[in-house]
């Protein structure tokens, strides 16, 4: 149905204007609570929502000065535009998104029942002296100027007064699931299907002409605010479930984090002590292969001392440093790499060096190392001999470092698995745990023959 501009006073006009503006603001509100919209001090994130917010609103006021009633079409511009958005620039966040749209329609929805009571109240007593006014329609005009500008006050202040507990109970934006998502919309959609309902059936045209069942009903007028409230509880309440679900589900995996921690230092310890078995035991028949080479050379023996020397040096190049990095443990970490990658045909490059200045703890660069290591050579074992290849770079800036990990991949052959090995699927969780402690990040990119993994660790110089 068209808005009838012309048939509202200004104040009705400027109380509606007021009132968008306002409902959008607390609709990104609820959304950040969920999504992160921005990046904090990434001026460029902030610029993207204030434009969204301001086509939304724009949207809205269209909507607002062509429809009296804008169902479906409020729908489209309220949910339409920021799930949009959500595809273009938050695609991992689409379940929140959805989430906090479908919630902030339910609010309004049950929002309404109240603001309805409440006004109907308010209304009988302000227009209860009408009988006696000398200009009716002066009268009348006014007072409805006024409920229209206390109306929209109302609806949002009991907006914000729902609004308010979510943000409180939501500490952090977590990951939602599909199932999560329809487990906590049920009661959402119960509510915006009961306001629908007795938004239809709110005035009744017969032969006799209209009924309005708040008249014919008074009971109602606290029966379905109290039903808008146990809806509105009911929702808090699976919001609170699942943010209690989500505290388990991280504390668990923080469990499973620390036990994989104390695998890892003994994998580091195991590596070490076969690099160092090696050099031992080469240093131990070193003695032998000084007499060797002795008795061979005095014998005029050349075509033999030379094979004998070139299996002597094939030995020590087993157990020698390919790389310093400047740390033994991440020296052992990144030539044992190599070593495997040699003997599976694997090119194998890099630029790595570690620094005690940086504040990062050596242990955990090592994880990190091994982990993204690892899935190399699992990944580059099974491609095709030109993809056979990993190419390790770190870039050391100012305040952060920077080590991306390219290695070649066919994604139609699946790596081998060993069945025993614990790191199977979760090394990459504990990755981006470590960066996660030191405010980094990490980025995966892939394709038909390439895999890139960035990994990003802020430097704490003040640390260690």
């Amino acid at each position: 149905m068209l808005s009838n501009l012309a048939d509202m006073s200004i104040y009705q006009i400027i109380a509606e204007l007021i009132e968008i503006p306002c409902r959008i603001v607390l609709l990104f509100v609820l959304w950040n609570r969920f999504v992160p919209l921005f990046s904090r001090g990434s001026r460029k994130d902030k610029n993207k929502v204030l434009v969204l917010a301001m086509i939304v609103t724009a949207a809205e006021v269209l909507r607002w000065c062509m429809f009296t009633d804008g169902f479906p079409i409020w729908m489209l511009t309220l949910c339409g535009i920021p799930l949009l958005y959500a595809c273009l620039y938050k695609r991992e966040r689409i379940p929140e998104t959805l989430f906090s749209l479908i919630l902030f329609v339910n609010l309004r929805y049950l929002s309404f029942f109240a603001v309805n009571s409440i006004m109907n109240a308010v209304s009988k007593r302000m227009m209860s002296g009408v009988e006696m006014a000398e200009d009716v329609e002066t009268f009348v005009s006014s007072r409805v100027d006024i409920l229209s500008l206390l109306s929209e006050g109302i609806y949002i202040v009991i907006l914000l007064i729902e609004i308010l507990p979510i943000i409180w109970f939501v500490k952090r934006p977590e990951k939602m699931r599909w199932m999560e998502l329809c487990y906590l919309s049920v009661m959402n959609i119960a509510g915006i299907i009961l306001t629908r309902i007795m938004m239809g059936i709110a005035v009744l045209d017969t032969a006799d002409g209209s009924i309005i069942l708040l008249d014919e009903k008074p009971q109602l007028l606290w029966l379905l605010p109290l039903v808008a409230i146990l809806l509105y509880f009911g929702e808090l309440s699976a919001i609170l479930i699942w943010q209690r679900y989500c505290e388990f589900r991280r504390r668990s995996e923080l469990h499973l984090a620390r036990s994989l921690e104390e695998e890892a230092i003994r994998r580091r310890l195991d590596d070490t002590e076969h690099y160092y078995e090696q050099v031992r035991k080469v240093r131990h028949e070193m003695a032998n292969h000084m007499t060797n080479i002795r008795g061979l050379a005095e014998q005029g023996l050349n075509v033999e001392l030379c094979r004998y020397i070139t299996d002597i040096d094939d030995t020590i190049r087993s157990v020698e440093m390919r790389y310093n990095t400047g740390d033994p443990v991440t020296d052992v970490v990144v030539n044992d790499r190599v070593r495997k990658a040699e003997e599976n045909g694997i090119a194998f490059s890099t630029n790595f060096a570690y620094s005690s200045s940086w504040g990062i703890a050596v242990y955990d660069l090592s994880i990190v190392l091994s982990n993204i290591l690892d899935n190399a050579l699992k990944a580059a074992g099974s491609a095709s001999n030109e993809l056979k290849y990993i190419n390790m770079k770190m870039i050391d800036r100012e305040n952060v470092i920077l080590l991306v990990c390219e290695n070649g991949v066919n994604l139609s052959v699946a790596p081998p698995r060993d069945m025993n090995d614990i790191w199977h699927g979760i090394g990459l969780k504990n990755v981006e745990d470590i960066a996660e402690r030191y405010d980094g990040t990490v980025n995966i990119k892939r394709d038909d023959s390439v895999y890139k993994i960035s990994v990003l660790l802020k430097k704490c110089p003040s640390v260690t």
